[in-house]
């Protein structure tokens, strides 16, 4: 079975973190990275090709572009904390274009991560302090798991060699056809190849990559409009307000009221 990318991540790339009962996810993959908590009962996991049914107390770590999938066989409760490449790049440094050798974890791990977890859901956190939280994690994470490199002759990465060009690249206004030149193809073929595995166009997903560089710059209070815009790779203003009203069907100050809410 193919994996599904999941677009609708991708445009939410906020710091994402929630509880479920008898959760399932069909195969997908996404730039964030995502724990996945397993709190009570049992878990079937998929990651990187890899099969654990998980119990009470252990999860599993899935990278960024890595696929993966799960459901609950019978009962469980679990939790998930989903972290975009922003909050922490130098973990997506040290992880780029690796996987774990194993990445489900045990109940030692599970027992140090899990109170930071906790810590960062509670309502009176504040961002700082959520962020300082992540870093602890990741860290831990690191600590009890081993690396190794992505098998390069994988029938998928040619898909990944464009998502991770894109996102090193895109402040630089990249367009489908620099992207194609940079990995030796013509543009029609990428342009195909991207639309057929990702169900979007090049041009619209590199789009949504800068717009959500935007609004992580502008949710900081501290950058005008135009400095998020151009520092996110927009060649002129009118074409981020076009893309921005395209992607949201409102003004970027609508869009941060609302998220306000």
């Amino acid at each position: 079975m193919q994996p599904i990318f999941n677009i609708n991540r991708e445009k939410n790339d906020n710091l994402f973190y929630k509880s479920y009962s008898n959760d399932k996810c069909i195969l997908q993959f996404h730039s964030q990275i995502e724990i996945y908590f397993v709190d009570e009962g049992e878990m079937e996991m998929f990651v990187d090709g890899q099969y654990k049914s998980l119990k009470k107390g252990e999860f599993s770590v899935a990278l960024s572009y890595s696929a993966h999938s799960y459901k609950t066989p019978a009962f469980s409760r679990s939790s998930t904390l989903i972290i975009p490449s922003y909050i922490c790049k130098e973990f997506f440094y040290i992880t780029q274009n690796k996987k774990f050798v194993c990445p489900f974890f045990e109940s030692d791990v599970y027992d140090k991560i899990k109170p930071f977890y906790d810590d960062l859901t509670k309502e009176n956190t504040n961002y700082i302090q959520k962020i300082g939280c992540v870093y602890i994690i990741l860290g831990i994470i690191l600590e009890n798991s081993v690396l190794e490199e992505k098998n390069s002759s994988s029938t998928n990465d040619f898909s990944t060699q464009i998502l991770l060009y894109v996102e090193e690249n895109f402040k630089n206004d990249i367009t489908s056809l620099s992207v194609a030149k940079h990995l030796g193809y013509c543009q029609s073929y990428v342009s195909r190849y991207f639309k057929k595995c990702f169900g979007i166009s090049l041009s619209k997903y590199i789009n949504i990559v800068k717009l959500n560089n935007a609004i992580m710059l502008l949710k900081q209070n501290k950058y005008d409009i135009t400095y998020c815009a151009m520092e996110s790779g927009f060649s002129s203003m009118r074409t981020f307000y076009r893309c921005f009203s395209e992607e949201f069907e409102c003004t970027p100050s609508e869009y941060l009221r609302r998220e306000e809410k």
